[in-house]
């Protein structure tokens, strides 16, 4: 998906390397490496935008970050400028493919537009750049329920769909009793098992770690990934395409704190991420639930700048907890917690905005297993304000 010139070892500008569009939410980034204090400036031939001045760097690596959104559809010619102190000044071009789809991509790009979000920028992705209040997705809008009752009419829905989504517009999540088999449930333990067996990211039985990303090696796990069961109502809620971009998997309770995922993996427009929530057995008391604050999804989202946190860059969660953890407590105040039972194979799916948690393991012997996975709506943006990271996404190819 793109192209870059063969970096010379006497060059004084490397392009380390360059992502595929097609395999994160709307930025990309590009990693350059400095050999000396240097100017940097970025253009794209094909794009509207003037020459952007990216700022003076030391000898280092330097990351720049790309809206595809800004860009046109099909290849652009970008051009990365190294001005030196000593007056040289080096380039390097490189082709990059974007791909643009959707009602909703067309409407995320007109917003940014508007706001004179930057095509280019050096540094971390940030709410800060971004419109929020130009768009809201119909699910948090005051005619939302008109909204399910036209799809219904239109027979885009049936009865059962209809409820479910009003189940999420009024409480922030839906569940789905019993809509994933036994038989797939059973093949995803098995594989779970093996890697467990395997050492796999060093998992420890009995603890509340978490198994990353586990559908990149693994079959069943996969196809669970992609059911269309559960992918069906994500794609009826974002209005658009679900584009799944992690499975996270618990053989025991995460015992995770209260918490929104916005701050996590952080959607533009807000509204366009979901988790969904996949019981691998029956789910037993004193597992270390998951506990859900039904309506606490129509709170203000909780994000970065809002807080003046810095980027938590160096793994050290104090301060964060210290400052956003407070307020999520504050919120969570107003709510009733439900605490989550289900029956194996049953799946929820959340507001990205909702406020849930892991509850304590009173039983360490008893295990709580389940799938999480995330997804961004394809069209919107998607990043982790907490980090300052862009956020992948699963490629429409993979999708289809």
């Amino acid at each position: 998906m793109f192209k870059r010139l063969f970096n010379r070892q006497s060059d004084p500008l490397h392009i380390a390397s360059v992502e595929d569009p097609e395999s994160f939410a709307g930025i990309v980034r590009l990693k350059l490496k400095l050999d000396r204090p240097s100017a940097l400036s970025i253009l794209s031939s094909e794009a509207e935008a003037p020459e952007t001045h990216l700022g003076a760097f030391g000898a280092e690596e330097v990351v720049v970050n790309i809206h595809t959104h800004l860009l046109p559809a099909g290849k652009n010619s970008i051009t990365i400028r190294q001005m030196c102190e000593d007056g040289q000044v080096f380039s390097k071009k490189l082709d990059l493919e974007v791909a643009h789809r959707g009602a909703l991509h067309g409407q995320v790009a007109r917003a940014m537009r508007d706001h004179g979000t930057p095509t280019f920028f050096a540094g971390h992705c940030d709410s800060r750049l971004y419109p929020y209040d130009a768009h809201s997705a119909w699910f948090d809008r005051p005619d939302a329920l008109d909204h399910i009752a036209h799809l219904l009419e239109e027979g885009r829905v049936d009865q059962t769909e209809a409820d479910n989504l009003r189940q999420f517009v009024e409480q922030g999540f839906l569940i789905l009793e019993d809509l994933i088999d036994a038989e797939l449930v059973g093949q995803v333990n098995a594989e779970i098992d093996a890697a467990i067996a395997s050492g796999y990211q060093g998992y420890e039985y009995g603890s509340s770690q978490r198994i990353e990303h586990l559908h990149l090696h693994y079959s069943a796990i996969r196809k669970l990934w992609l059911d269309e069961r559960h992918r069906r109502y994500v794609d009826l809620i974002f209005a658009a395409r679900a584009r799944p971009c992690q499975t996270l998997t618990y053989v025991f309770g995460s015992q995770q704190g209260m918490h929104q995922d916005t701050i996590h993996l952080t959607p533009f427009p807000a509204g366009y991420m979901c988790g969904t929530w996949i019981a691998l057995q029956d789910i037993q008391p004193d597992s270390g639930e998951l506990l859900v604050y039904p309506g606490s999804h129509r709170q203000k989202r909780a994000r970065m700048a809002d807080h003046d946190m810095p980027k938590i860059t160096n793994g050290e969660w104090t301060d964060f907890v210290e400052v956003v953890g407070a307020e999520w407590a504050r919120m969570a105040k107003k709510y009733e917690p439900v605490v989550y039972r289900p029956r194996q194979g049953t799946v929820l799916i959340w507001h990205e905005n909702l406020l849930h948690a892991g509850s304590e393991r009173k039983d360490l012997t008893v295990p709580r297993r389940s799938i999480v996975i995330h997804s961004f709506a394809d069209g919107a943006v998607g990043y982790y304000d907490s980090t300052g990271l862009n956020a992948s996404a699963a490629s429409m190819a993979v999708c289809q």
